[in-house]
């Protein structure tokens, strides 16, 4: 089974229900430089609480994190 990514607002994490993730808790959910955004993973049917909202594979979602434009890293100096 494919692990799905969504990327959520920081704002809807408490209201999540971390059985049906793989991201373990709020504090685990990796956010971006702003702490605006995270990222949260499940295997399987997609959680009520997610529905709808745009799902992304490993590859893509590897790329949406890797590039320095989209603020989820930035490099060292």
């Amino acid at each position: 089974m494919a692990r799905k990514y969504i990327i959520v607002n920081t704002s809807e994490l408490s209201s999540l229900d971390y059985n049906e993730l793989i991201t373990t808790s709020s504090s685990t959910a990796r956010q971006n430089l702003a702490g605006d955004k995270a990222l949260v993973s499940y295997e399987g049917t997609t959680p009520s609480a997610l529905s709808g909202k745009t799902e992304y594979t490993n590859a893509q979602i590897q790329a949406i994190v890797n590039d320095i434009n989209n603020g989820w890293y930035e490099e060292e100096e």
